[in-house]
This record gives structure tokens, C-alpha cells and sequence, in this order.
């Protein structure tokens, strides 16, 4: 961001509410590096380590913990069916051997 003039002033503002006394020089530069800080504390919303809801690490460790652990439990429930339905062909056409192949169950006796 470019300082301007207005930032100056605002800042000289600041150094006389709390009786600080600078030169313009000093003002100046005092300025300039707030405006430097403004920008890279901008930039810095961007890291890789906060998301946009302010989630921690730690946070999010716990959350991809739990979906992890919900999707094992829906990969459990999806495999006990494929075995059953797996097994129930099986028995209905007396195969030794069941699979699928271009979405279509196929089966050798």
C-alpha cells in the first residue's frame, strides 16, 4: 500500500494524543513501516495454517479424525454388503467364482 499524506498526519496525531514527541522524519517512517505491517499481516490471512473459520491445526487434526473415522465405518458397511450380495449370488447360481465387469454381475459354475 502507498502512504499518503493523510497517513502521516494520522500518525502525527497519534504521537501528539500520547505526548510523544518525533520529528517528521521519524513520523514518516513510523508510518510507513505500520502500513508495511498492515500489508503483511494481509498477506499473512492467506497461510496454510489457519483456514478462513479460524480453524487450528490441532483442530483440524480432530476434524479430518472424525470424518476419517465416518468414512472407515461407511467403507465397513458398503464392504459387509457387497460381501452378503457377494455370497448370495454365489449360493443362488452354485458359482465358485463372482465378480463384476462392466456393470455387470458375471459368474463362472
Amino acid at each position: 500500500m502507498i502512504m499518503r499524506n493523510e497517513d502521516i498526519e494520522a500518525m502525527a496525531d497519534i504521537f501528539q494524543e500520547y505526548d510523544i514527541s518525533a520529528s517528521t522524519d521519524v513520523i514518516e517512517k513510523v508510518a510507513s513501516d505500520f502500513i508495511d505491517h498492515l500489508d503483511a499481516m494481509r498477506d499473512m490471512e492467506m497461510t496454510p495454517f489457519m483456514k478462513d473459520n479460524g480453524e487450528s491445526d490441532s483442530q483440524k487434526v480432530l476434524r479430518l479424525e472424525r470424518e476419517l473415522s465416518q468414512v472407515k465405518t461407511e467403507f465397513a458397511r458398503i464392504s459387509k454388503e457387497n460381501q452378503v450380495y457377494h455370497d448370495s449370488v454365489m449360493q443362488r447360481r452354485n458359482a465358485s467364482e463372482v465378480w463384476i465387469e462392466d456393470n455387470t454381475v458375471k459368474y463362472s459354475l
